[in-house]
């Protein structure tokens, strides 16, 4: 028969490699939700990264947009067209676009701030407002008005200037899609570009 001092070496023999085995199961499970706690967050980044190459396209294909506007209406005034009574018009105003504060915005987000992009928008809607009036006109411009369309012109054209600087080329893989949700290459566009239109 065995003795109890056997018995109790018996339990602790039996006990150490139990308890090694649990310890290593909830290692692999602690591994396995820490990983897929990563993943989540590298998810949700990378759809981060998605939305700012969004915003970033669409705001220079609407620079592109409204400089083509301007350029098309400084033309026609060179050559003795009035837009407002051209036969084309039609093909000019169906090209009307406006621009909007998404991609400042998406900056203002990423830093945890709130969004202060009400000066911003109003300043698109006075340049569509101004273009609009021109588009409409039944007589040739006066030099003001090509004075303040060169302006509006030139101040589009640097805008748009800084905004061809982003990365559009990060939308072709991950890891340069999630790199954008840090702010990495962006940010000091996005206020080059708010600064700039804070200037006009």
């Amino acid at each position: 028969m065995k003795t109890m001092e056997e018995q109790a070496a018996g339990k602790r023999s039996l006990a150490l490699p139990i308890t090694l085995v649990l310890l290593v199961f909830s290692l692999i499970g602690n591994v396995f939700f820490y990983s897929q706690f990563l993943q989540g967050k590298q998810d949700t980044r990378y759809r981060t990264g998605q939305h700012i190459i969004e915003t970033a396209v669409l705001t220079k294909v609407q620079y592109e947009t409204l400089l083509n506007e301007a350029n098309r209406l400084l033309e026609l005034n060179e050559l003795g067209v009035v837009p407002g009574t051209s036969p084309g018009k039609g093909d000019l105003t169906a090209t009307r676009s406006t621009a909007d504060s998404a991609f400042i915005a998406e900056a203002y987000l990423l830093k945890g701030e709130k969004p202060k992009v009400d000066g911003i928008n109003t300043y698109f809607q006075q340049i569509r407002q101004s273009l609009d009036e021109l588009h409409n006109l039944k007589q040739p411009m006066t030099e003001q008005q090509v004075a303040n369309l060169n302006k509006i012109r030139d101040a589009l054209n640097a805008q748009y200037e800084i905004i061809q600087k982003f990365n559009f080329d990060a939308a072709e893989t991950r890891i340069s899609t999630i790199q954008l949700a840090s702010g990495i290459d962006w940010l000091e566009l996005a206020d080059q570009l708010e600064a700039s239109i804070a200037s006009q």
